[in-house]
């Protein structure tokens, strides 16, 4: 059985208890309203009684001064009558009202008597009344001696004691009545009682078995369920609460063993997320300390281009103070003068281009660089970055030719500052390219995008450096004194600038030898207005 059921059943126990008293209660104010009810009938039939018994005797008294004291007297006796008349109709009327109170057929047989016993004492009344008719008749007649005799045999003697003895009895029979009722009463209590006490034991009985039953069906649930809590509560996800019930408990274990299970799924998940979480922060560490070497690397790197720069500015500037000191000691030649001055300004172009790189390093470095961005041609920045490239040739006597064109091709860009990485990878194809040489420059399209090809033939790059010819300070190892005058941070600021472009770049070895930069830039359908980008 359920506990729902348990509960139902103790309080349809409690309730049949309520009723049972609720139900003596009520019995017991009926049985006390009959009893006043007959009580009152039969008190009130015996003051009717009691009162025809004292107009009986009035009625005699009246009479027989009436006989005494001759007809001036009638007005009294007929006043008796009347009374004795109104006295018989209270009867019949309590008698009434006293029969609207029986419960039964058996006791409105009980009381027929009762009802006959007033009409029989009526009808003796009317043939007492008669034969006073018969008094006054004789007394009118002058028969005087003959009406005191009718009046002794026939009326006092008969109220006397006919009358009087059947009021006598009547009274008798009420005060018997009374005394049946009130042990009949006291007899329905007596039972009422006794089966009020069993039943009030059976429900009491009852009552205490629900309540034993119910206690039990809730507290050893309840204890199982306070241990299942603790235990989890203590970290012993492995526990369940086995249960045989069938009713709300067995419902409530099930969902208990379901949370248990749950938090167990859960705190496994969560012991893997923290492994992960672990995991994960290691190789953040990891990443960290790399970024940490790589930012001490850098540190050296910076070092080590300060150590350059001191030592590119310090060359080109004792040469000049000694070209510049030949000049001015003596009386040289005018071909020595030029001489001096060719080489001054030979090496105050190297330090011209060697301050540019260190400016453009430093605006790269602070990322303060601001582009404007326009539509052009890429062809005319291209030819624009060939015209001014030339006089980076002249040294070495090398060409700078473009052998292939693409004539409309319209890019998104800042031309100053394309100009400046197309001259960064043309200069570079000068410094690695063999004296007397060429440096090829091709105009092309690809999957939708522009392409600038700038190609040498010197001595090509090792595989091996291709993934560091972008980094700042990087330096190739093949043929170094070639690039001995650069910082390597040329191709590091191109490679920014094509990407603020949307570019990208790439240097790889050319066949049978040399070197190829690769810019690609994404190309416009149409032309529209510049605005500045930051």
């Amino acid at each position: 059985m359920t506990v729902r059921r348990r509960i139902l059943l103790f309080q349809l126990v409690t309730i049949g208890f309520v009723a049972v008293v609720i139900g003596m209660m009520l019995t017991t104010l009926r049985l006390t309203g009959d009893f006043v009810r007959r009580i009152d009938g039969v008190h009130s039939r015996f003051e009717a009684i009691s009162d025809l018994d004292s107009l009986g005797n009035n009625y005699a008294e009246q009479l027989a001064e009436v006989l005494l004291l001759g007809p001036e007297q009638m007005p009294d006796f007929q006043l008796s009558q009347q009374e004795i008349e109104a006295g018989f109709r209270r009867l019949a009327e309590v008698t009434r009202k006293e029969f609207a109170t029986l419960g039964g057929l058996g006791e409105v047989q009980r009381e027929l008597p009762e009802v006959e016993f007033s009409a029989r004492l009526h009808e003796f009344y009317r043939a007492i009344d008669r034969a006073a008719v018969r008094v006054f008749r004789a007394q009118a007649d002058g028969q005087q001696d003959r009406a005191v005799d009718i009046f002794r045999r026939s009326i006092e003697y008969r109220l006397s004691n006919d009358f009087e003895t059947m009021l006598q009895r009547a009274r008798q029979e009420e005060r018997g009545e009374v005394a049946k009722e009130l042990e009949r009463v006291q007899g329905a209590q007596h039972v009422l009682l006794i089966v009020a006490g069993i039943f009030s034991v059976l429900v009491v009985a009852a009552g205490i078995g629900s309540g034993l039953a119910l206690h039990r069906s809730i507290v050893q649930p309840v204890r199982q369920l306070t241990a299942g809590a603790e235990a989890i509560a203590q970290g012993r996800l492995d526990h369940r609460i086995r249960s045989t019930r069938r009713d709300e408990f067995q419902l409530l274990s099930q969902s208990f063993n379901r949370m248990a299970e749950a938090i167990e799924e859960q705190r496994g998940r969560l012991m893997s997320a923290q492994a992960r979480l672990e995991s994960e922060v290691e190789q953040r560490t990891h990443e960290l300390r790399e970024a940490n070497a790589q930012l001490r690397a850098l540190d050296s790197k910076r070092s080590q281009f300060l150590a350059d720069a001191s030592h590119e500015l310090r060359t080109p500037l004792t040469i000049l103070r000694g070209e510049a000191e030949v000049a001015l000691r003596g009386r040289p030649r005018l071909a020595a003068y030029r001489e001096a001055l060719s080489r001054i300004g030979t090496y105050a172009a190297d330090m011209a281009r060697l301050l540019e790189d260190l400016l453009a390093f430093t605006r790269a470095e602070v990322d303060d660089v601001s582009f404007t961005f326009e539509t052009v041609e890429l062809e005319a920045v291209v030819a624009v970055a060939i015209r001014e490239s030339a006089i980076l040739a002249g040294p070495k006597q090398m060409a700078i030719e473009r052998v292939e064109t693409a004539p409309g091709r319209l890019v998104r860009a800042d031309p100053q500052r394309l100009k400046q990485a197309l001259l960064i990878g043309i200069d570079n194809a000068i410094k690695y390219g063999d004296p007397g040489g060429v440096v090829e420059i091709r105009i092309s399209g690809e999957n939708g995008d522009a392409m600038v090809s700038i190609s040498d033939q010197g001595c090509g790059i090792d595989p091996e450096e291709l993934s560091f010819v972008f980094d700042r300070y990087y330096r190739g190892r093949n043929n170094a004194s070639r690039a001995a005058k650069g910082l390597g941070i040329g191709l590091s600021i191109a490679k920014t600038i094509v990407e603020r472009h949307g570019g990208s770049i790439a240097l790889e070895g050319a066949k049978p030898r040399g070197a190829v930069l690769r810019i690609r830039l994404p190309v416009v359908e149409r032309i529209t207005d510049a605005h500045p980008d930051h």
